[in-house]
Formats: structure tokens, sequence, C-alpha cells
């Protein structure tokens, strides 16, 4: 009781961690059709499916053979002809241990049709995630381009008084100029990432409502490190995968092994000479002294070679899993330093009370009014990244939402 209770706690936990993407309306409605109107996982299961075929043709019985002579005589005796139809007949222990293999490789497919998909979710989260931060970068931008449009009218209004001189307004230009200008860049570059996301969704396009809409992050709780690592080795379909293809391979070994036991044909042949007619069975074997040479090397040689494949992917998960924890602690510090220093969002009225009370200069106010701009930039760059990471070690569960 105590050993199920210690899976299922991390297990509930750990689902639930990520569930906040499916509360994030948006992001969980372009995943969803991302994953409906793939065209790369329509192909895949379709490759699945003759992968299937193929594997379920390999254990059947071979053709049977039919045979027909006509041999011809001297005239004082006549010819004579025969027919026949045999079935070739393996050792009945091969049929088995064929079975098993495909049945192991059949559900190896499956898990990697899970694989495919895992693949699928995780690219579209990811491209996601850098549409949030596009468009949380606009939002910044176009703030602070209508916070410097708003004064540009102020100055504009004193200029024509004559209270401030020219050099002012060209200073409000050029910062307009920049601004728009890094605007622009940032909206060419959210027009790619919806090509992505629409490329991804089979050439469809996702619409203005949900990339438009896509301006918070789901939220995902912090787990301790030994919960991601459980998570990985529980989730990911490609630890089965490996599991089931050496359950194939020590099944093709057994048949191997039992492949230098002779083969037989039994048949049933008619024969027709000077007129008499004979019927009865045939039976021979094939004595495999050259065609089995080297199969049960082979087969052993790739359950060994998937078996040392199998433990280096697990082995080099581990570590991506630590190295990405370790990121994420690191960024998860940084965003905490940086959303304390920037919990008020009245950074830019401040400085323009202090404008409008000389205070400061123009010059100084848009410097200090860049400072606190490339401030919330690097927030969002570090929020991006942190989202990131915990996509990446969050992502085994997203199976179980979509």
């Amino acid at each position: 009781m105590n050993k199920l209770r210690y899976i299922l706690v991390p297990t509930i936990l750990y689902i639930s961690c990520i569930f906040g993407i499916q509360a994030e309306n948006t992001i969980g409605q372009i995943i969803q059709s991302i994953l409906n109107n793939s065209t790369d996982m329509k192909a895949y299961k379709m490759q699945l499916k003759q992968d299937s075929i193929n594997i379920s043709a390999t254990n059947y019985l071979e053709d049977p053979s039919v045979e027909f002579e006509y041999l011809f005589g001297d005239k004082s005796i006549g010819d004579k002809w025969a027919v026949g139809i045999s079935q070739s007949i393996e050792w009945p222990g091969i049929y088995g241990s064929r079975r098993r293999a495909n049945k192991s490789k059949l559900n190896a497919l499956s898990y990697s049709a899970s694989m495919k998909k895992l693949e699928i979710l995780y690219e579209a989260k990811l491209q996601c995630l850098q549409l949030i931060n596009i468009n949380k970068q606009i939002a910044i931008q176009q703030n602070m381009y209508d916070n410097y449009n708003k004064l540009y009218d102020s100055y504009s209004t004193a200029f024509n008084k004559n209270e401030i001189t020219i050099l002012d307004i060209n200073k409000l230009r050029i910062e307009l100029a920049n601004t728009a200008q890094q605007l622009e860049l940032l909206k060419v570059k959210k027009q790619e990432i919806t090509g992505l996301l629409n490329t991804l969704n089979g050439g469809n396009e996702l619409g203005e409502t949900l990339i438009n809409g896509s301006t918070e992050y789901p939220d995902e709780k912090f787990l301790p490190l030994d919960e991601y690592i459980t998570a990985y080795y529980q989730y990911d379909p490609e630890n089965n995968y490996y599991a089931e293809m050496q359950n194939a391979y020590k099944a093709e070994i057994s048949s191997a092994q039992m492949g230098w036991v002779p083969r037989f044909d039994v048949g049933f042949k008619y024969s027709n000479e000077i007129g008499d007619g004979f019927t009865g069975f045939t039976i021979g074997a094939t004595i495999p002294l050259f065609a089995n040479r080297k199969k049960t090397q082979a087969a052993k040689a790739q359950e060994i070679s998937n078996y040392f494949a199998a433990q280096s992917m697990k082995s080099s998960n581990e570590i991506r899993i630590k190295t990405a924890f370790a990121k994420a602690v690191s960024l998860k510090n940084q965003l905490e330093s940086y959303r304390t220093a920037l919990e008020y969002d009245d950074n830019l009225k401040l400085l323009q009370t202090a404008l409008f009370a000389r205070q400061l200069s123009l010059l100084d106010y848009i410097q200090e009014a860049a400072y606190f701009m490339n401030a919330q930039i690097k927030m969002a760059e570090i929020e991006y990244e942190y989202y990131s990471v915990m996509a990446e070690l969050n992502k085994y569960s997203t199976l179980s939402l979509f």
C-alpha cells in the first residue's frame, strides 16, 4: 500500500502541475488544433499502418506449390504424366516465436505513434511559448511608443508656444522612429511564428483571436528533480518502445535457433503411367545447411544493440532532465528578482512627473525610460526561457491531456 502511494502521489501531482496548459484556453485550442490537423501525424500514421501490415505478413504459411509433369515415351510404351500439390511447413515452434516477435513489434509501433504525437505536441507548445513571448514584447514596445507619442504631442504644443527648442522635438522624433522600427521588427517576427504555427496546423490558419489572445504563459508548478525523473520513466513512450523491441529480438533469437530444424514439404500427387493411375502422398525435407548461417548471431547482435541504445538513451535523458532542472532553478531565481524589481508598472508615470516638474531633462528621461523598458524586455526573455525549460521538464504528461 505504501509502495502504491509512493507511485500514485507523484503521478497525480505531476499531471496536475501541467494541467494549466488547458486552463490557458488559447494555447490548449492551438495545440489541439495542430494535433488534429498535423499532416506529419497523418503521414506517420499511414506509414505505421503499412509497417503493421508488413509485420503481420511475415508469419503466414508459404503458398502451396502445384507441379505438373508430362514425359514422352516410346510409341510402344506411351507417355506418362503426373500432377501434384505440396505445402511447405516449418517447425511449429518457429511460428510461435515469430508470433511473439510480431506482437512485440506491433506494440512497439503503438509506442512509436505516441513518440511522434509527443514530438508534435512539444513542438506546438514551444511555438506557442514563442508566440506569447513576442506578444509580450510587442505590448512593451507598443506601450513605450504610445508614451513617446503622447509626450511628442505635449512637446509639440510647448514648441508652438516657444517654450522648448526644436532639439527636444527632434530627440522625441528619433525615439519615436527607433521605437516604431523595433515594433515593426517584432511584428514581422510574429508573422514568422504565426506562419510556423499554421504550417504545423496542416496549412490551416489559426485565426487572429487565438494568435492575438496568446498573451499569458500556462501555470506550471515547479516540482522536485526526482519527480521529473520518475515521470520520465513512467510517461516517455520511447522507454516502452525499446522494451518491446527487446522482447521482439529475444523471440527472433529463439526463432533463429530453431531454424536448424529441417523444413518439411507434405503433398498429394496423382500419376498416370501407361494408362494406369497412381495416387498418394509425398513428403520431403529441406535441411538448412546454408540458409540459416549467421541468423542467430545477427539476432543476438540486434538484441545487444537495442539494449545498449536503450541504456544510452536513458542516461542521456536523465542528464538532459538534470541539466534542464538546474537551468530552470537559475531562471526561476532570476525571474523572481526581476519581478520584485519591476512589480510596479508606473515607472514611466513617475519619470513623466519628474520631467514635467523639470527634475529631469528630456535626454535623462529618454535614457531612464529606455533603462526600464530594457529591463522589462530582459525579464520577458528570461520568462520565455524559463517556461521553455518547464515545457521540456513537463512534456511527458501532455500525452494524457491531448
